[in-house]
């Protein structure tokens, strides 16, 4: 069946999709009911958040009214261990939404980034990598953001070589690096990008009795190292 004339096609938006579904995942889970995806994996659009993090959500497209129909069939059917629920909608939606969540800019889905909180005092990236032995970090894959004075947030960055072996990060979840408990989140390398923006290079920083500037407040940045917290 062709596409209807005011060309909205056959689209579906589905939600609740687990953090690292995949769109060969997404593409199985329909085609294994006979339900066809226009131009196969091309046919699956996953989105982002605001954060450049996976939104959870994805638009479908399909090749008739008939798959359409197939597809929403699977609401309530599980990937992983999540319910996915499945909505009509329409190409003019589905073009709108990708294209503001960012998804054409940058594949943050594929990332492998994780971020992490609690760090003692003066950990250095040796240390990190130590932290994760034997899971695969990618060249400069470390970052330490500081806060507007150049100081440590203890919070860190990693990004490993596959989405995979940052799932395997997670489960480091409050071991310990040194004394302290490490926390791990998801994250992305917008977020990373965002979290260096946020600190201030040490040459634009007054010396002596010059006139502070902008960055030089103490609560420029709502108080420093909590600036980089998630909640």
């Amino acid at each position: 069946m062709t596409a209807p004339v005011d060309d909205e096609g056959f689209v579906l938006r589905i939600r609740g999709l687990p953090w690292s579904t995949t769109k060969e995942e997404i593409l199985n889970f329909f085609t294994a009911k006979e339900c066809h995806i226009k131009g196969g994996i091309n046919g699956v659009h996953m989105t982002l958040s605001r954060e450049g993090r996976p939104s959870g959500e994805a638009y479908i497209e399909l090749e008739s009214e008939q798959d359409m129909e197939i597809g929403l069939q699977r609401h309530n059917e599980h990937i992983g261990h999540r319910y996915i629920e499945v909505f009509k909608s329409k190409r003019s939606e589905m073009d709108w939404v990708v294209k503001r969540s960012g998804a054409h800019q940058q594949d943050s889905l594929n990332d492998g980034c994780v971020r992490l909180r609690g760090l003692p005092f003066g950990c250095s990236k040796e240390e990190i990598a130590q932290f994760f032995s034997g899971l695969e970090i990618v060249p400069n894959g470390i970052t330490l953001p500081t806060d507007y004075q150049g100081r440590s947030t203890g919070e860190a960055f990693v990004q490993f070589a596959t989405r995979d072996i940052a799932e395997k990060a997670m489960g480091k979840h409050k071991e310990k690096i040194g004394h302290r408990y490490i926390e791990i989140f998801k994250s992305s390398l917008q977020e990373v990008r965002s979290a260096v923006r946020m600190g201030v290079p040490k040459m634009m920083r007054p010396m002596g009795g010059a006139r502070p500037g902008p960055y030089d407040r103490a609560d420029r940045f709502g108080g420093g190292p909590s600036r980089y917290g998630m909640g």
